[in-house]
């Protein structure tokens, strides 16, 4: 059962838990038992009796004690390790048994309605397929899982490369856990890298004369031991000296702060993400892969001289430098008035970014990457029924085999074939039959597709097409746009497409709903018509049978969704067959709803 390895790995974190709370409620009555010795000897050293045997065991309670503290905090990050790896392993059960839609991170600020296909085929945002596949807790990691979902930007040996490395990534599922608990420990503090990206790729420096930065770097060298050996040898006539170059230090500070400020307080606030990064990169620097994709990502990330966990390293040892100002304003102003402090940070700032400001957006990005794949490669553990497609550039045609709805659970996906053979389909059926439902099917399965991931289907075959859409198409009667007019203008979009490039698929429901029967018909036939001519291939679910007679041109097909009514209940199976509906079910539906039917 495929529920049984999650289930497993759950059990084994409950038992940790056990274990390191057991440990961790021993190491608090430890530390406080020693606590209390420190206290009790201390008090007897001082106020009864003296001796340095009390004081050597008093000094070894005290490194105990920190040892202890040490331990402690040792334990409790396994402790939480145990505790996310359970919600982790949980929410895999969610996908499961389609509990997935609470999930907290819906893509949100990826929704865009105009996109030709994402919003028809719930690509993001609620109830969508970011929300039920998605991982990645780095920003760069889901801007590229919604990227490789939203554009069609990967050629067939890509793809293959893709598949290939989510294949691999699927049978290291410790691996792909591990590296979500460590994007999700500070996912809230997380921020946009593109400040970061842009000062490390910037060329400009504060101070160009490296005179005046040498005379910066060294005036503190010279300030401070001649400030000490002044007061040591008590020249008491040049104790004035002492203020005056400290005060010199900090005017020297004052004139720069404003530049200074706006080049360390943005770099100084990725303190989250570069101990993100560097948890991450360790994981995968340790790692074994075999596929060329994701060995090609190390080769980015640990490439000798330029090995991002050095540079990253580096960079987080300069924001802890940064972030003194956060931590006691006091100290920050002492130490720039005898260290020139800041100057001090943005020279090792300069110097880092000199080195290594070019990889940092590679790094970044390639971590996205990793986290792009393992949430791709997520619907692999989660359902046995999905498989890699071929890519097949060569001719127009789709073909599926036990093809189904990636969002729909296991106990309620019904699977169909599939086959657009250069052809154009035209479907009827009865209301809630499957139409919509279908089309749906066969774009969110090409979305998968064409991003490298797998499919849900046992067997599929497709080239790398533009989708286009037109599903949920609305009014805007602030711009005074009707539904009809709003759907004919990006049924105009898909028609301009294809007289450019025919390698498009479009998926049209209930085609110009948003009218009279008469112009619908009308309209629906020249909109196919011009479809067919231009050889693009696609299918139209609709209720006007008389759009079937245009089988007669060679690639259009008629295909129909059927119903049955047994006991007085209507019961649908959502099997897509070949002809034209013979049945339809709006008389049934309102007399089941308590519509009177007055004219029949």
């Amino acid at each position: 059962m495929i529920k049984n390895k999650f289930m497993i790995r759950i059990q084994k974190q409950n038992e940790n838990i056990k274990k390191y709370s057991s440990i961790s409620n021993s190491i608090s009555i430890a530390r406080f038992m020693v606590f209390i010795g420190i206290i009790l000897l201390t008090y007897i050293i001082i106020k009864i009796n003296y001796k340095s045997i009390y004081v050597i065991i008093d000094f070894i309670l005290a490194i105990l004690f920190i040892c202890l503290i040490i331990y402690h905090n040792i334990i409790k990050d396994k402790l939480n390790f145990s505790k996310e790896i359970i919600n982790i392993n949980n929410r895999y059960l969610a996908r499961i048994d389609g509990n997935w839609i609470d999930f907290n991170d819906i893509g949100e600020e990826f929704i865009n309605k105009e996109h030709k296909y994402s919003f028809d085929l719930d690509i993001v945002g609620k109830k969508s397929l970011f929300q039920f596949v998605n991982i990645a807790n780095t920003w760069n990691g889901r801007r590229t899982l919604a990227r490789d979902l939203l554009e069609t930007r990967y050629n067939k040996t890509e793809i293959y490369l893709r598949q290939e490395a989510i294949k691999e990534l699927s049978s290291k599922l410790d691996f792909c856990q591990e590296l979500e608990y460590l994007g999700s420990k500070h996912k809230k503090e997380l921020l946009d890298p593109e400040n970061l990206i842009k000062y490390a790729e910037s060329k400009e420096i504060m101070i160009k004369s490296q005179r005046v930065r040498e005379l910066i770097h060294f005036l503190p060298i010279i300030v401070i031991p001649l400030s000490v050996a002044i007061i040591i040898f008590k020249m008491k006539r040049i104790y004035i000296l002492i203020p005056l170059l400290i005060l010199l230090q900090f005017l020297l500070w004052m004139i720069r702060f404003s530049t200074m400020n706006n080049i360390l307080k943005p770099v100084g606030t990725f303190k989250r993400n570069l101990e993100t990064y560097m948890d991450i990169l360790k994981l995968l620097e340790k790692e074994n892969f075999e596929s060329k994709k994701l060995n090609s990502i190390k080769e980015i990330l640990f490439n000798g001289e330029y090995s991002s966990i050095l540079a990253i390293k580096e960079l987080d040892k300069i924001t802890e430098r940064i972030n003194l100002r956060y931590n006691n304003a006091l100290i920050y102003l002492v130490f720039n008035g005898l260290f020139l402090w800041d100057y001090e940070c943005v020279f090792l700032l300069e110097n880092w970014k000199n080195k290594y400001g070019l990889e940092v957006k590679k790094w970044i990005e390639a971590i996205g990457e990793v986290e792009s794949l393992i949430s791709l490669s997520v619907l692999m553990q989660i359902d046995e029924g999905v498989s890699f497609p071929t890519i097949d550039n060569s001719n127009l045609r789709i073909s599926g085999e036990a093809l189904g709805h990636p969002l729909i659970s296991n106990n309620e996906r019904v699977l169909n074939n599939i086959k657009i053979d250069d052809s154009i389909l035209i479907i009827t059926g009865s209301n809630m039959s499957g139409k919509t439902t279908f089309l749906r099917t066969i774009g969110i399965n090409l979305v998968l597709a064409y991003s490298g991931g797998p499919v849900y289907a046992s067997k599929m075959l497709c080239p790398i097409l533009e989708i286009f859409t037109s599903m949920r198409v609305t009014d805007d009667l602030k711009n005074g746009i009707s539904t009809f007019y709003a759907e004919l203008l990006r049924i105009k979009d898909i028609i301009n497409y294809a007289n450019k490039n025919n390698n498009i698929i479009f998926l049209i429901d209930e085609i110009f709903r948003g009218t009279n029967s008469k112009d619908r018909i009308l309209g629906a036939k020249n909109v196919i018509g011009n479809l067919n001519k231009l050889g693009v291939v696609g299918a139209i679910t609709t209720h006007d049978l008389e759009l079937c007679i245009l089988d007669k041109y060679n690639r259009i097909k008629n295909y129909h969704f059927s119903e049955q009514y047994k006991d007085n209940k209507i019961h649908f199976d959502y099997k897509i067959k070949q002809g034209k509906s013979t049945s339809t079910n709006a008389k049934y539906l309102m007399e089941s709803v308590g519509i009177e039917i007055l004219d029949d």
